[in-house]
């Protein structure tokens, strides 16, 4: 095992993350720590050595304290020694959505600043035509079995890597304010923005999920979800913190998900919406055994349809609610409490505060009132990299930090998400979230997708408008629509026009784009 020259627990834990992955390491080498299907399993043991290499190689291209480290890859082990490594050294860890154009990517990365930037094969291909213009000094390809040589302006990471892991020294010195992960929002309403992601976020993330999620030595998280996504990667990070195994996927595929449920010991696994819908589309969800599985859910409201799917299976699925500027999580619906509280994101995690305000920013103390959600806790980050207006608009003095998100808390504390305020419409006066009318429409046996936006309307100030997508050889019309709609919403939320579409338009983070919709139909 790489030897370690010092290792400072207690109030370093907080002060450097990845003192988490050096201690598990060092307690548990012989356990298996990264798996991924049809390869070798790496222990903990050689995680170390990987990582003792990746820091040996980020400080030899000249990484040190606050330097910004890009990395762009499909899932793979790699990922998680390049962010421990990065963490070591007391740099920034700037993950990047491997389906953004090269345009997009080299927005965030000369934003980010970064100095380093790493890539899988098929990234570095994909980044190629924008190389010169990214503006990092090294750009380092990490090994792909017959990928040949690399593009102009690389350099493969094999070639640099020492061909025996060194000692792996402390961790830099940081603080627990200071930033560890730069993670760029989605930015469906204009450029992303990099939220700063502190060394303090990240372990109070992880104390968080510890004490919702069963992890621990037997734990196993299957990571179907991308892992340059807040979610997944708070989840991996808490599996091996407390001595888990991390099953990778190197993409999702419902087929690839059901073998690793039958050939690793899953307990857990995290995915949105639509994975879950793809997973029971495919034919062997009514035979597969679901019932170790913990099946989370988030990243969007979950239809209470496929809840009930997998509910009626005996699956264990929850669901929670969370965003990148609150480290992944702010509450979850626990699966005891799943079919009870069905629709619920569940109660707010241990150790972080929720509120309901109005638009004067009071709180709301009254049980089942819309607000918004405003949310305050250690996982919470400081503001946005480089943004010093938005930083200001994100947090109140006391640190509350406002969502943008539409929700009211029950007699009970479940919380419930209306809709974001922005996509809030208002026809004749009355205030309609589109996510509620959404939910419903959602539940009709002939749509598969829908997005409801307002459009002008000389009478009502905006119509409640529904962008459909029809399942295969079904036919949608709005009577049908209108029918469906008024059995389960009050009158005046009930869609007053339909447009069909063949797909909707989407960002690269899944999310459908409905200033898009308001653009091309308004």
């Amino acid at each position: 095992m790489t030897p370690v020259a010092s290792l400072t627990t207690g109030p370093a834990y907080e002060r450097n993350a990845s003192v988490m992955f050096v201690d598990r390491i060092r307690r548990s080498p012989g356990r298996a720590a990264l798996v991924t299907l049809g390869e070798d399993e790496i222990s903990y043991r050689e995680l170390g050595d990987r990582m003792a290499a990746a820091v040996a190689v980020l400080r030899a291209h000249g990484v040190g304290t606050g330097d910004r480290v890009a990395f762009a890859a499909a899932n793979r082990p790699e990922v998680v020694v390049a962010l421990a490594a990065t963490l070591h050294l007391g740099a920034v860890f700037v993950p990047l959505n491997t389906r953004l154009s090269p345009a997009e990517l080299r927005f965030i990365v000369r934003d980010a600043g970064a100095s380093v930037l790493l890539a899988d094969a098929a990234m570095a291909d994909h980044l190629a035509p924008v190389r010169d213009e990214l503006g990092v000094a090294h750009a380092l390809r990490l090994d792909d079995a017959g990928a040949g040589s690399a593009p102009a302006g690389w350099v493969d990471y094999a070639t640099v890597a020492p061909a025996a892991p060194p000692a792996l020294d402390a961790p830099a010195a940081t603080e627990p304010d200071d930033v560890a992960v730069l993670m760029y929002t989605s930015g469906t309403t204009g450029d992303p923005k990099g939220a700063m992601i502190s060394h303090g976020n990240i372990v109070a993330t992880v104390h968080n999920l510890m004490l919702l999620i069963p992890m621990g030595p037997a734990s196993g998280m299957l990571a179907m979800a991308p892992l340059f996504h807040v979610g997944a990667m708070a989840l991996v990070l808490g599996t091996l913190a407390t001595g888990g195994r991390v099953v990778v996927l190197r993409a999702f595929d419902p087929t690839a998900v059901f073998d690793a449920i039958e050939q690793q010991p899953v307990t857990f696994t995290f995915g949105v919406p639509a994975m879950l819908q793809a997973m029971a589309a495919e034919p062997r969800f009514a035979a597969a055994d679901l019932s170790a599985v913990l099946l989370m859910c988030a990243g969007a409201p979950v239809p209470e349809t496929l809840l009930h799917q997998y509910l009626e299976r005996g699956a264990k699925v929850t669901q929670g609610y969370g965003l990148t500027e609150s480290t992944a999580v702010v509450s979850l619906l626990e699966s005891d409490v799943a079919a009870e509280k069905l629709g619920a994101a569940g109660m707010p995690y241990p150790l972080t505060a929720v509120e309901i305000r109005d638009a004067a920013g009071t709180p709301i103390t009254e049980a089942g009132v819309d607000g918004e959600i405003w949310i305050k806790g250690r996982n919470v980050v400081a503001g946005y990299w480089n943004r010093p207006e938005a930083t200001a608009a994100l947090r109140d003095e006391e640190g509350w930090l406002r969502t943008g998100d539409a929700g009211h808390l029950d007699a009970d504390g479940y919380l419930y998400i209306t809709d974001r305020i922005k996509d809030m419409l208002i026809t004749g006066g009355e205030n309609v979230y589109p996510a509620e009318v959404e939910k419903v429409l959602a539940g009709h046996p002939d749509i598969a997708e829908v997005a409801v936006i307002g459009t002008p309307d000389e009478r009502w100030g905006e119509a409640v408008t529904a962008v459909v997508v029809a399942r295969p050889g079904a036919t949608v019309d709005l009577d049908a629509v209108q029918g469906h709609a008024r059995q389960h919403l009050g009158g005046y939320k009930v869609p007053r026009r339909l447009h069909l579409v063949d797909q909707l338009p989407r960002n690269a983070s899944g999310k459908v784009l409905k200033h898009a919709l308001r653009d091309a139909l308004g």
